[in-house]
């Protein structure tokens, strides 16, 4: 697979920055990555067992400037990140998802078509 390597390293990196910024620090919390190909598509999964979003935050979690209910616990949030990773990605020609239940965890995932991949 070959995409913009600088920016998708931010892009992904800022998705794990999150996930270990809003984890619940137990002993056993873990972050997975699983890659899953189908044909002329490449899925990047990172799943963590964070505090989760907030079912109202969701849908809005890609605005600029969003912080929702945990970021405002979190004074670092600046509500970029995530619309940052949306950008980048979508102008790379990808698409970037999340789903997440509150107290169990948040999953980013990442689609690559291969189709419209290219190197940079």
């Amino acid at each position: 697979m070959h995409s913009d390597r600088k920016w998708l390293h931010f892009a992904i990196s800022q998705v794990v920055f999150n996930a270990l910024k809003y984890s619940r620090q137990e002993e056993h919390d873990s972050i997975t990555f699983n890659i899953i190909e189908k044909e002329s598509e490449i899925f990047l999964r990172i799943t963590d067992q964070g505090i989760g979003i907030v079912p109202h935050d969701v849908k809005r979690v890609f605005d600029p400037f969003f912080t929702g209910e945990n970021g405002r616990v979190k004074q670092e949030s600046t509500g970029m990140g995530l619309y940052l990773v949306k950008e980048i990605v979508n102008r790379l020609g990808h698409v970037v998802t999340i789903q997440s239940t509150v107290s169990e965890g948040t999953t980013v995932e990442f689609l690559f078509k291969t189709n419209i991949l290219h190197e940079r």
